[in-house]
């Protein structure tokens, strides 16, 4: 069990950030089980190559490959398209969360996942977020959806981080949500988080740490490498003041181009969120 942490900071590189799990519960999820839904994933298990299942999750798209980085000793996958144009890979989990992001629901999330993308010059798009299980297909992402962020998603619900590429590289990683009936285009809540500039090392090859919260009223609030953005996300902005429908993680990278297999490294993973509403 990960350390259970009170206090609010960027945190280590390599761990999930306390100014985003300080005021998680962890501990419920031994105590209470029937209060808190808990997942943390560091990737430690032996796992089959190309295999359709790595442990809890799901591997989903066209011609995904999936690999364990063998020299990392926490445990790292290595996930791609096979090479070809519009190839894809994506983890997905089961539905983890309902009727949670809504406005006075007094249910509070949180979300974090450690990747990276080794050629950020690559033409390619990526998520990682949570997503309804019908986006949990291939075509999650939008093939070369270089009108990004116009049409980059299949028509479902997403939150969460997002890079679409611009016909050459990935852009810039933007903080995104989508709703069933916006015909696939994310509205960005706040552009390049992350920057990724073409020919150069920034943010190229480099593990970043993308995540948020929810405090249970109104306010989404995503972090990069534990440090907030600065801007949130109030639900007010959203058709209903909600997203409807259950919620899983979906994280992954799609080969826009084909000219080789781009790939993305995912360190870990963590989740929870409130099955009761906490009394705030």
């Amino acid at each position: 069990m990960s350390l259970v942490v009170k206090y609010n900071s960027a945190g280590t590189a390599g761990q999930p950030s306390p100014s985003i799990w300080g005021g998680c519960p962890v501990e419920k999820s031994l105590i209470a089980p029937d209060e808190l839904t808990y997942l943390y994933d560091t990737f430690t298990m032996n796992f089959v190559a190309n295999a359709t299942q790595l442990g809890p999750w799901y591997v989903i798209g066209t011609h995904p490959d999936t690999a364990i980085v063998a020299d990392e000793a926490d445990g790292v996958i290595n996930i791609s398209g096979s090479g070809a144009a519009d190839d894809e890979a994506f983890i997905c989990s089961g539905m983890l969360c309902n009727e949670v992001l809504k406005k006075n629901s007094n249910k509070r999330l949180w979300f974090e996942a450690s990747i990276k993308v080794l050629d950020g010059d690559a033409d390619t798009s990526i998520i990682c977020g949570l997503g309804e299980a019908e986006l949990m297909a291939a075509d999650a992402i939008a093939n070369d959806p270089t009108s990004y962020p116009t049409s980059a998603l299949a028509d479902f619900d997403f939150i969460g981080f997002m890079a679409g590429t611009d016909g050459t590289n990935m852009g810039g990683i933007d903080t995104v949500y989508h709703q069933d009936g916006d015909s696939g285009t994310v509205t960005v809540v706040q552009a390049d988080v992350v920057v990724n500039t073409a020919g150069t090392t920034t943010n190229n090859d480099v593990y970043k740490k993308l995540g948020f919260k929810f405090d249970g009223q109104s306010t989404v609030t995503f972090y990069v490498d534990g440090t907030a953005c600065t801007t949130t996300l109030d639900l007010d902005d959203l058709t209903g003041d909600k997203i409807d429908d259950a919620l899983g993680i979906i994280i992954g990278i799609k080969d826009d181009v084909g000219t080789a297999v781009d790939d993305m490294q995912i360190d870990w993973v963590r989740f929870a969120c409130d099955k009761v509403a906490c009394g705030r």
